[in-house]
């Protein structure tokens, strides 16, 4: 294998645990069913092994329209506490393929289960849940080449405790993924749950017929339990009513979770719309803790609405400590291009407007300036290229450091994006306005631009500030 962090061959430890053999005399103390305290002793030495790498190639977020295979639980309440605190390190796929954003190797439960037809195996490695969100980490297996990674096809269908989820009005989040070779992906993919009812334990079944372009019959079915993580998780209930231009919105949760953030709310548009881009208007919320650094988002603005009623909600990665309160200042980001169709199949035209680019070529003199309209600005302090990349070390100074972070690339002479060495940005934990980012090495022989945007097509409404007590 080539990635030596997924060296699947050498290192699925997940497989060892389908040989396990125990003598009589490991388990004599022990009952037929193993004791809730036992479980969690296990399960911690199991946590303690679990170690995450962090070097990994971000490919693709994207939204996943179709469902993942899943498997069945292992039973480790049935593996002995001496075994446990002896095995190998476990790579957590979720952990290493979603960086710090939150404690996924603490909390994720290890599966082991593989289907395999026409040259595909599909083996989940790991699940994790909590109010919001659900994450599998699998990896992808096939016989020839893989050329399209798309998970998907007719007839796909997921049950959550014997309800409809994918295809009936679940929703689905993203997937981000590693290839290893030219037969082999890793991938974390998640869900949005939190629309579902506060179950403590997820039932799931699932059924769908492609993976990889190759058409098959994947069937899983496992349970999640979130107990654990709700434990150390916390929820605020602070009910707040907000009355926005086009809408009447009630904070109605906010969650902080061991793997992540988030603000949920419900509203109704003081007149019936239908657009295709947005649940409603000003639904991208910058959010601010009680020391005034930016939460950093995850995914903002999902819901659902049937044109009078919305509900919707705001994820942010984990914080380390829970804020006295969080200021929000609500967005509107107007989309660059797009349409729809209404319900009577009537043509619907949105409005659009594109942001412009501002770059300045590389020289080597830094400071490098580069506006970001009313947002404010970004501070290059020095680019680096030692180690086959290149590291940016820069400032955003403005209204919403994090996201003025984000828009940061690298162009060649011919126009061409340099990829980034990483998806996340990495934010200096002592000065949160202070960030790096890693891109393929630049040749010393050619010459580059670094640029941002000017923010153009995005409304800051500071006049609708609110804040969200926390106690």
């Amino acid at each position: 294998m080539k990635n030596k962090d997924f060296d699947l061959e050498e290192k699925d430890i997940y497989k060892l645990f389908n040989g396990i053999k125990f003598e009589e005399s490991e388990i004599t103390d022990m009952k037929e069913e193993v004791s809730t305290i036992q479980k969690e002793r296990i399960k911690k030495n199991l946590n303690k092994k679990i170690k995450s790498k962090r070097n990994l190639k971000k490919l693709k977020y994207t939204p996943a329209v179709a469902a993942i295979g899943l498997a069945c639980l292992v039973g480790i309440g049935t593996i002995s506490p001496t075994f446990a605190e002896n095995i190998p390190v476990l790579n957590s796929i979720i952990q290493a393929l979603n960086d710090d954003k939150g404690e996924y190797d603490k909390y994720s439960q290890i599966i082991n289960s593989s289907i395999t037809d026409n040259g595909i195996t599909l083996t989940i490695n790991e699940v994790i849940a909590d109010e919001s969100k659900l994450m599998i980490g699998y990896t992808i297996k096939s016989d020839k080449k893989i050329t399209d990674l798309a998970i998907s096809g007719p007839g796909s269908s997921l049950q959550i405790n014997g309800e409809d989820f994918y295809g009936t009005g679940g929703r689905i989040g993203g997937r981000t993924e590693e290839r290893i070779d030219d037969y082999t992906y890793v991938v974390s993919e998640e869900s949005d749950i939190s629309l579902l009812k506060p179950w403590k334990k997820l039932d799931l079944d699932l059924k769908f017929n492609e993976v990889a372009g190759v058409k098959g019959k994947w069937d899983f079915a496992f349970s999640v339990s979130k107990e654990e993580i709700s434990r150390n998780s916390t929820i605020f209930t602070p009910n707040k009513k907000l009355d926005f231009p086009d809408s009447a919105v009630t904070v109605d949760k906010v969650v902080f979770s061991p793997i992540g953030t988030y603000i949920s709310l419900s509203g109704k548009h003081k007149e019936k719309k239908s657009t295709p881009h947005n649940i409603f208007d000003y639904d991208y919320w910058l959010a601010f803790d009680d020391k005034g650094a930016q939460l950093i988002p995850n995914s903002i603005g999902g819901g659902g609405s049937n044109g009078l009623d919305f509900n919707s909600q705001m994820s942010y990665t984990k914080v380390k400590d829970i804020p006295k309160y969080l200021t929000i200042i609500p967005c509107k980001i107007t989309p660059s291009g797009g349409g729809g169709v209404s319900d009577d199949g009537t043509p619907i035209t949105v409005e659009t407007k594109k942001s412009n680019e501002i770059s300045k070529p590389i020289d080597g003199v830094y400071p490098i300036e580069l506006p970001q309209g009313k947002l404010g600005k970004l501070i290059i302090k020095e680019i680096k290229t030692d180690n086959n990349k290149t590291k940016v070390t820069f400032t955003a100074e403005g209204k919403a450091p994090y996201l003025q972070a984000t828009s940061l690339y690298i162009k060649d002479d011919s126009g061409k994006m340099i990829d980034s060495k990483d998806d996340n940005i990495r934010r200096d934990e002592q000065k949160p306005n202070e960030f790096t980012m890693e891109f393929e090495a630049l040749d010393a022989n050619k010459k580059y631009h670094i640029g941002t945007n000017d923010f153009d097509n995005f409304e800051l409404r500071e006049d609708l500030k609110f804040k969200i007590e926390l106690n």
